[in-house]
């Protein structure tokens, strides 16, 4: 479901924008389903709801992307194998809340060599005040930085010990638009300065051969997300 010149992009700057990747009626699916299990969000603080790999039917409503064709077929295009899931989380951000997540790599938190990437899926319009992404372009090719854990504005999380000289917003994404990304290319959010909530959707697929750096083993509990449709 990628053009060569997006795969081309992805490999060169670590990240690419696919317009409507997603269909429209996924996107309402998963929305109504974190509406009706309590996704209304008040106060400050942002809310996850994270994919239960021990459980995978847990929440299959909202965890639906992770099997979306064209999700699938867009990792496999980029993996060069058939993708397995490692990570999923509905995150919902509060109009005029959250603190967003500081500079950071995802190999920061667990590295996964044999190559891994994000996904990040737009449920709602999400314009640049409205805690999107950044991404620092070409960050990939630099390797996993060191980081430390963030003990202010998001406790527990990784953070870059230096923060990019080249800093890019994403552009204002709309319902089913998504950037993937490289486990390794640096990225943040920032506070959700608009009246509306944020909802979005992190996907996090690996390839089917990626190990874990600290034993070097295949993780038996990423199941192919072909294998997980089949279960739906």
């Amino acid at each position: 479901m990628l053009s060569e010149e997006q795969i081309e992009h992805y490999y060169r700057e670590g990240y690419v924008i696919a317009r409507q990747l997603v269909p429209q009626e996924s996107v309402d699916a998963v929305l109504a389903a974190a509406l009706a299990s309590g996704g209304n969000v008040s106060g400050d603080n942002w809310q996850a709801r994270i994919f239960d790999h021990q459980n995978p039917e847990r929440d299959a409503d909202i965890h639906l992307l992770l099997t979306e064709p064209n999700m699938i077929e867009a990792a496999h295009n980029l993996l060069g194998t058939e993708p397995r899931i490692y990570y999923g989380m509905l995150a919902i951000v509060p109009a005029n809340g959250g603190n967003g997540l500081p500079w950071h790599q995802d190999n920061q938190y667990t590295q996964i060599l044999g190559g891994a990437l994000n996904v990040f899926i737009a449920l709602s319009e999400i314009t640049p005040e409205k805690a999107n992404l950044w991404v620092a372009p070409q960050s990939h090719r630099l390797g996993t930085q060191p980081s430390k854990e963030n003990t202010t504005t998001a406790k527990g999380h990784r953070e870059a010990l230096t923060e990019p000289e080249n800093a890019l917003p994403l552009p204002t994404l709309y319902p089913g638009d998504v950037c993937i990304f490289d486990r390794n290319t640096l990225h943040r959010s920032l506070k959700n300065e608009t009246d509306t909530d944020r909802y979005a959707y992190a996907a996090q697929y690996q390839s089917d051969h990626a190990r874990q750096a600290w034993n070097g083993k295949l993780d038996p509990t990423r199941m192919r997300a072909r294998d997980l449709s089949k279960m739906r």
